[in-house]
């Protein structure tokens, strides 16, 4: 019939349209994460020693604390953190790595008590996500004797560590590394322990990304904490070294300059061309990331900075932007915060 005729010119005409082979804009999206891993612990005490008992004994504590954070409890929920949300790439500051050896044996310490980096990737494994290290650049590096009671001494040596972990189960078409690429800053905090300097280094670590045929530079950082002069130096060196480049460009880290009050080393980024995805996002929103814990692990308290950051700059729009690991239903079995800071995860 006539009916039957038209449906079936209609049902030709469509099924012979040719599909566009042009990959909508929207489709190309990346997720990144940034999380610090720190319990909360500092070294202050370390660093305010008189004399070498005293140095003994801070050394001590320092490290006991660090046990009472649980780290493995502790990672194990920064990684729920990831596997809930799934980033394809990840920056990690404050990756320690801690070993320990004989008392005032010469010879480096070698005993791993806890190694941050691998603690989460085992963890991941076993929640079913495939992720692997892309760089693990190394920064401070000391080891000093530490005093446990009036029989017990070990020495202890802190290694710092900022990382890149990126997922290993996407297409080659979809995401791969294209190249890698760290370097220390040339300005640090310099403190001195009992008469000697010790250079409390920092620096950066970078990955370029080739995502649907398109590249990007990821760089994560980890500025000092202790004097904003050197924030600010370290900033310039950010974006005259590994920012300085025509790809689009996601910076991440935790920046200890607070955001949310303006600090100087975050306005000199955002001078230098990057845009706070948060900002852009969630105006209206605090976003504080810091601090969720103090020194001992069991005392909570409510963020008021914000010192971890997305930063980005180039052919990049945003879509996504949230604060994790900071709510009462992230704690640790035991009641502790996965770490000091809170991660954040950006869809661009």
């Amino acid at each position: 019939t006539r009916r039957s005729s038209d449906l079936s010119i209609v049902i030709t005409l469509v099924f012979c349209q040719p599909a566009s082979p042009q990959v909508n804009e929207s489709d190309r999206k990346l997720k990144v994460m940034t999380y610090s891993m720190n319990s909360g612990n500092t070294l202050s005490g370390i660093f305010s020693s008189q004399s070498p008992a005293e140095l003994a004994a801070a050394v001590g504590v320092a490290f006991t604390r660090v046990q009472a954070g649980n780290p493995p409890e502790r990672i194990d929920a920064i990684a729920n953190q990831i596997a809930t949300t799934s980033p394809d790439i990840v920056g990690l500051q404050e990756v320690a790595l801690w070993r320990v050896g004989r008392p005032l044996d010469p010879a480096p310490a070698q005993t791993v008590a806890y190694d941050f980096l691998q603690i989460l990737l085992d963890r991941l494994a076993t929640k079913g996500m495939h992720y692997s290290a892309i760089s693990v650049p190394t920064f401070l590096d000391v080891e000093l004797t530490g005093v446990f009671g009036p029989t017990s001494a070990l020495d202890v040596r802190y290694t710092d560590r900022i990382a890149i972990i990126a997922r290993t189960d996407l297409q080659t078409s979809r995401f791969q590394i294209e190249d890698v690429d760290a370097g220390n800053f040339a300005t640090n905090t310099q403190v001195s322990v009992l008469g000697t300097q010790i250079t409390l280094l920092k620096g950066w670590v970078s990955a370029d990304i080739k995502d649907r045929g398109k590249t990007y530079r990821f760089v994560t950082t980890h500025l000092g904490g202790l004097f904003e002069a050197v924030q600010i130096a370290q900033a310039n060196e950010l974006l005259q070294g590994p920012t300085n480049t025509t790809l689009p460009v996601i910076l991440v880290g935790d920046f200890n300059s607070d955001a949310a009050a303006g600090g100087q080393a975050y306005s000199l980024l955002l001078n230098g061309g990057l845009t706070d995805v948060w900002s852009s996002l969630e105006p209206n929103s605090s976003g504080f990331t810091w601090p969720l814990s103090g020194e001992l692990p069991s005392v909570l308290l409510n963020p008021t900075k914000r010192l971890d950051l997305v930063l980005a700059r180039g052919a990049i729009s945003f879509s996504d932007i949230d604060v994790v690991g900071e709510d009462i239903a992230d704690l640790t079995p035991s009641g502790f915060r996965p770490s000091d800071h809170a991660g954040v995860v950006a869809t661009l």
